[in-house]
C-alpha cells in the first residue's frame, strides 16, 4: 500500500468532518485499487480525491459505516460475571502452571500466584520463590457484589490477538516486598476475557512496571454472559479510481508488490545491514547509520571482543545491555524518554581471576569439549535487600548454524541480586578458541564509539 496515500485518506476524512468513531479499531478498512470502470457509480459512499506522493489522483470512495448495536446498557438478568466464575475460586479447583526460562508460575483462581525456581543438589532443594499477590475471601465477597453492579454496564475490552475480548478484572495484592519499587508489596491483575475455547489457564504473563504484573486468562465460563462476549469485527472497502490518466495502482504500490513477490519466489535480493553508534554523549542528533552490504567488512567480532557492540534483549518491563568486557545493565525506559538503570556489574579482571580460583569449574574447559565460557561482572548498584554490589556471571554459549547477527540473551536472578546472563550467539563460536586458561581473550584497543545490536 503507498502508505503516503493511506495517511492522506484518513487525514482528509477527519478534515471533512467525517466521524471515524474515535478511530475503533474494531472497525477494519482495506485500501482498493480496482482501475477505472465505466460504472464507477455502484460505489457507494462519500467521495474525495487524493493525490500520491508521484502526483497521481484518485477519487476514493469511503464507505458508509452502519453504527453496530450497542447493548452495554440494556438491563442483564442472568448471573454476573462473578457468579460464573466462582467455581474456579473453590479450593479444590486445581492450580495452572506456566514454566519460563528459569521462574515457574503456579497461579491459584482466588488464593495467590507464586514465582518460584528449585535448586537440587543431591537430596538438597533450594527454593527460590515471591509471591506475586494473593487475594482472602473477603476481598472475593467484595468482587461479588462489584460483579452485581456492573451487570448494567458494558464491561471494559482488551485486544488479544487481534480481538476486543471484554473481561472481568481482579486484583491480588500483599505480595512479597519488592526492593526495586520502594518495598512495596507486588501485586498482579488478573483479567478474565471470555473465550470459547479457553481452559482457564494462563494466556500472558507480564511485568507492565515494576513489581507489578498482569496475568490474562481465557475462559469460557463467561462467554454464556451475553455483556462478555467477544465483539464482533468487520471490513470495509474504500475502493480509489484512477483519473487524470494515472495508472490503476499507485506507483509506490506497484513497486512494492513487485518486490514483495519477488522475495516470496526466492530471487536475489541486495539485503542491507544497518549498524546505528551510539555516542558516548547519547545525543541522537549526533548519531549516524553506517551503511554496508559485507557482514565481514564490519568485523562483528572485533567490535564485540572491544565492547563497541552492545547487545540489548529482553521484552518486559525490565531490559538489559551487555558490553562484553564493561558492564551489564538492567533498564527501563519511561514515556518520557528518561531511563531507570541498575547496575549489575562491571567487569574487572583481577575479580574475574578471583572468582574462578574459589569457583574453579567455571574455567574454560579442554578446547574438544568447549562450548561456553563464564565470566564474572562486580561492584554492580547496592541492593536493598542484602547491603550487597549486585553481581552477574556471564554464560557466553556457541550458537552453532545460526546467521552471524543471531543472539539470544536471558536474564536469571537465582539469589537476590546475583544474576546469571545467558548469551549465546554464532559470535561465541570463534571468540572459543582464542582465549586463556582464565577463558579471556587478548585486549584490543578501545573505541570511543559503541554500536547497539536489539535483540
Amino acid at each position: 500500500m503507498d502508505l503516503k496515500l493511506f495517511v492522506l485518506v484518513i487525514s482528509v476524512y477527519t478534515c471533512n468532518g467525517i466521524d471515524l468513531k474515535g478511530l475503533d479499531d474494531s472497525i477494519l478498512y482495506n485500501i482498493e485499487f480496482p482501475g477505472a470502470i465505466a460504472d464507477a457509480e455502484k460505489f457507494e459512499g462519500d467521495r474525495l480525491v487524493v493525490q500520491s506522493s508521484h502526483n497521481e489522483m484518485y477519487e476514493c470512495v469511503l464507505p458508509y459505516v452502519k453504527d453496530k448495536e450497542d447493548t452495554g446498557n440494556e438491563q442483564y438478568k442472568g448471573p454476573n460475571a462473578y457468579q460464573l466464575l466462582s467455581d474456579l475460586f473453590l479450593p479444590y479447583w486445581p492450580c495452572v502452571y506456566r514454566l519460563d526460562t528459569y521462574w515457574t508460575y503456579e497461579f491459584c483462581h482466588g488464593r495467590h500466584i507464586r514465582q518460584y525456581h528449585e535448586d537440587r543438589e543431591g537430596k538438597t532443594v533450594k527454593v527460590q520463590e515471591y509471591t506475586l499477590g494473593k487475594i482472602d475471601e473477603a476481598a472475593l465477597e467484595r468482587y461479588a457484589e462489584e460483579a452485581e453492579k456492573q451487570n448494567t454496564i458494558s464491561p471494559p475490552t482488551k485486544k488479544i490477538d487481534g480481538n476486543n475480548l471484554r473481561y472481568f478484572e481482579i486484583v491480588m495484592d500483599n505480595g512479597t516486598l519488592c526492593d526495586l519499587n520502594e518495598n512495596k508489596p507486588r501485586q498482579t491483575t488478573v483479567l478474565y476475557a471470555c473465550y470459547p475455547y479457553g481452559k482457564n489457564d494462563i494466556y500472558s504473563l507480564k511485568e507492565t512496571s515494576t513489581c507489578q504484573y498482569e496475568i490474562i486468562i481465557l475462559t469460557p465460563l463467561l462467554c454464556s454472559h451475553r455483556k462478555y462476549k467477544p465483539t464482533k469485527t468487520s471490513q470495509n472497502f474504500v475502493n480509489c479510481l484512477p483519473f487524470n490518466n494515472a495508472p490503476k495502482k499507485p506507483y509506490n504500490l506497484a513497486k512494492m508488490q513487485h518486490e514483495g513477490k519477488k522475495l516470496k519466489n526466492g530471487a536475489n535480493v541486495d539485503i542491507r545491514i544497518e549498524f546505528m553508534p551510539v555516542i558516548s554523549n547519547e545525543k541522537e542528533e549526533e548519531s549516524k547509520v553506517f551503511e554496508t552490504s559485507s557482514p565481514a567488512e564490519m568485523s562483528p567480532v572485533k567490535s564485540f571482543l572491544r565492547g563497541d557492540t552492545c547487545l540489548n534483549g529482553g521484552s518486559g518491563w525490565w531490559r538489559y545491555e551487555f558490553c562484553y568486557g564493561k558492564s551489564v545493565t538492567q533498564y527501563h525506559t519511561q514515556e518520557d524518554g528518561n531511563k531507570i538503570s541498575i547496575n549489575l556489574g562491571i567487569f574487572n579482571k583481577e575479580n574475574h581471576i578471583e572468582w574462578l580460583q574459589k569457583n574453579p569449574h567455571k574455567r574454560p574447559k579442554a578446547l574438544s569439549a568447549r562450548n561456553q565460557l563464564s565470566h564474572f561482572y562486580s561492584e554492580g548498584s547496592v541492593c536493598d535487600k542484602t547491603g550487597k554490589a549486585r553481581q552477574t556471571e556471564v554464560k557466553l554459549k556457541c550458537l552453532e548454524n545460526a546467521s552471524i547477527h543471531t543472539v539470544s540473551l536471558y536474564l536469571l536472578e537465582p539469589k537476590y541480586c546475583e544474576y546469571i546472563l545467558g548469551v549465546e550467539s554464532p559470535l561465541i563460536c570463534d571468540i572459543l578458541k582464542q582465549v586463556d586458561v582464565d577463558g579471556l581473550v587478548k585486549e584490543e584497543p578501545e573505541n570511543n564509539a559503541k554500536t547497539v545490536i536489539k535483540v
